[in-house]
């Protein structure tokens, strides 16, 4: 009975997960292509050190690639975890490969942690660059949330070593008896 209701959301979760991916890349294009205000599609930190004016298409163009930096890292962490749900409908729940689908997954945590934090660093950096501004001040950190996806990634990723250990426990416990 438990397993079909893991099915059930498995299922279910792939399907939500496929529209994040959609969302994600949508959103991208919107933020750097649609309208003639980037500032109203950024995030508070970055709409406060955008241009006035509106952005011309090579800054629109370079914003968009640094924008594929958390995008990609997304990707990826979506991906594993579209994998993850897809064998646990195929009735895989434990085993090497899902030990290493979790780490997969929480090494796209990391990544989208290191990235969203690099994205905001980059995308000051190229506004910066665009006033032509005598004194550059460039604003470098992470945020709480950036924070959140690195240190649940990193729990993630031990719980693909935890599993991968589990197993290896499993098997040498089989060949003694």
């Amino acid at each position: 009975m438990e397993n079909d209701r893991l099915m059930r959301w498995s299922r279910r979760l792939r399907r939500l997960l496929w529209l994040a991916a959609a969302l994600l890349i949508g959103a991208a294009l919107l933020r750097w292509f649609a309208g003639g205000d980037v500032r109203a599609w950024l995030p508070p930190t970055l709409a406060a050190e955008a241009p006035r004016a509106p952005l011309a298409a090579s800054l629109r163009i370079a914003g968009f690639c640094l924008e594929l930096l958390p995008v990609a890292a997304a990707l990826y962490a979506l991906t594993a975890l579209h994998r993850i749900c897809s064998a646990y409908v195929a009735g895989r729940l434990f085993g090497p490969e899902m030990a290493l689908l979790y780490r997969a997954f929480g090494k796209g945590l990391l990544l989208l942690g290191a990235a969203n934090g690099a994205y905001t660093t980059l995308v000051s950096v190229l506004f910066a660059l665009s006033r032509d501004a005598k004194r550059l001040s460039i604003p470098v950190g992470l945020s709480t949330a950036d924070l959140c996806l690195l240190v649940v990634g990193a729990a993630v990723m031990m719980l693909g070593f935890v599993m991968e250990e589990a197993h290896r426990i499993e098997r040498d416990n089989a060949q003694i008896v």
